[in-house]
This record gives structure tokens, C-alpha cells and sequence, in this order.
């Protein structure tokens, strides 16, 4: 799973990093005193929640329970991890989200050669070499989320935007509790999507001889169901890669990391 994140995180952060998971970690996942102020980690890491490398803070943002989108008051860039910080001004869901644009890459051979030009199908035409063979277009997008509740949870920062891979959050994040079962559903380009792989892991790894991964996936109807064992802060990780109808690519890789806490039952 890691190689299949490297492809789709591309936009979000340098190479360097892209072999490690990336994930965005709330200081506070629900709080009751409005007007509080959150603090979100930002690393790559091959361990849950062990900082690693620092990502570019600049293409995080935060939607507060109106829909309204906001860059951070203040971040770092840091070697390890990376930190922003924001006042939470109402009551209601926020989202966290950590995304780029779709990235087009376009694979070929050339004299035995494997060789990679930044270019969908259209741009293509004009840039590669007349011998060129086996070629294919790749779209990779990746994001990574948690959300943020402040006394009532709303709906509204929930809402998809229809693009790439996302999570429809049928059981509401400010909703997971331990031992109780969690529906969610994948969607890609706003349809239900099958067979999307996951990869569930919780903190505390560094101190488990057994790293306790769960490996999970999608049904024919895009749900995933499972049940949090125990309490404490978790990462979903989620890739899919498959032939596509965009006119401007032949395959699809698409990404996604939620982190998000199962509360005491």
C-alpha cells in the first residue's frame, strides 16, 4: 500500500516523503468550549503517529460548519512534522483536509528505456518522441482528513465535492465509539466504488511487538464496515488505482488518509 500512496501523494508533498504515510493529527478531535483553538500535526511516516518528515504545510485547510473554507491563522514547517493552528469560532463539524490538484503523468518506453513527462493525453501529443511505445497516462490525486467536532456536530463540513475518492461518513466521526460498529462508504467521482483496499492501523505501534494493521476493503456497493476494538486515535488508508474514462488519462490512482479517534464506550 505504501508504493500505491507514493504515486497519488505526488501533489501534496516532495518526493522524499511520499514513501510514508501522510497524515493530518488534530490535537483534539471534539471539545466542548467554543472559541477554542486546535493544533494539527502534518507528517509522512512509515509508523501511526510516529513523526517522521514535515510536509509543506501551504495546501492545508480547515472548512468550519458553515462550508466556509479557511487557511490556517499560523504553520511550520518542520523537519519531522509540520503544525498549524486555528480558533474554532462556532459550534458544528469542522474538516481538515490536505489536498493538491490532480497530477497527470505520462509513461513510456524509448530505446529500452522507461522514461515519465508531466503531461495528461492531450498535452502528450505534443511532447513525446516519435518512437515512443507503451504509452500510458496516469491521474493521481491523494487527500488526507480528520474532522473536528465543538459541542453540536453538524453535517455540512461532510459534504462531498464529487472529485476523485472520498468517504461518505455514515456513521458521523464525532459518532465512533469502541466495540461499536462504523458504515462508511467510498465514492469516486460522487459513484459508490468497489474493491477499494484499505488499511487500518491505531496509535500506540511503536510500543506493540505486533503492529495490530487491519486489512480491509470495500463491497460491490463501495460500504466499508468494521469495528474499533478499543479506544484511542486511528489512520484509514485508502488506494485505488483502475482503468478510466477521463479523456485526459488511461488509469486512475487515487488516495485517501482519515485520521479520527473511537472514543470509551
Amino acid at each position: 500500500m505504501k508504493k500505491l500512496m507514493f504515486s497519488a501523494l505526488l501533489a501534496l508533498c516532495s518526493a522524499s516523503v511520499c514513501a510514508h504515510t501522510l497524515w493530518v493529527l488534530p490535537s483534539h478531535f471534539v471539545l466542548s468550549a467554543e472559541d477554542s483553538w486546535i493544533s494539527v500535526d502534518v507528517s509522512a511516516a512509515n509508523m501511526t503517529f510516529v513523526a517522521d518528515r514535515g510536509v509543506n504545510p501551504d495546501n492545508l485547510a480547515i472548512v468550519f460548519p458553515d462550508g466556509e473554507r479557511h487557511d490556517f491563522a499560523q504553520s511550520y514547517h518542520g523537519k519531522r512534522k509540520s503544525q498549524a493552528d486555528h480558533q474554532l469560532t462556532m459550534n458544528g463539524t469542522y474538516r481538515v483536509e490536505l489536498a493538491g490538484p490532480a497530477r497527470y503523468f505520462t509513461f513510456f518506453q524509448e530505446d529500452g528505456q522507461r522514461r515519465r513527462i508531466m503531461a495528461n493525453k492531450k498535452e502528450r501529443l505534443a511532447q513525446l518522441p516519435d518512437d515512443a511505445t507503451d504509452v500510458v497516462t496516469t491521474r493521481s490525486r491523494g487527500r488526507a482528513l480528520s474532522f473536528i467536532s465543538v459541542n453540536a456536530p453538524n453535517q455540512t463540513a461532510l459534504a462531498l465535492s464529487n472529485e476523485g475518492l472520498e468517504l461518505k461518513l455514515l456513521t458521523h466521526p464525532a459518532d465512533v465509539v469502541a466495540t461499536e460498529p462504523v458504515r462508511w462508504q467510498f465514492v469516486l467521482d460522487g459513484e459508490p466504488v468497489a474493491d477499494v483496499r484499505v488499511e487500518l492501523s491505531r496509535e500506540g505501534e511503536l510500543y506493540r511487538d505486533d503492529a495490530g494493521r487491519e486489512l480491509l476493503s470495500s463491497d460491490g456497493n463501495g460500504y466499508l464496515s468494521f469495528t474499533p476494538q478499543v479506544p484511542g486515535r486511528y489512520v484509514l488508508e485508502a488506494s485505488l488505482q483502475q482503468d478510466s474514462q477521463d479523456p485526459l488519462a488511461d488509469r486512475i490512482r487515487e488516495s485517501l488518509t482519515l485520521t479520527f479517534e473511537a472514543a470509551l464506550p
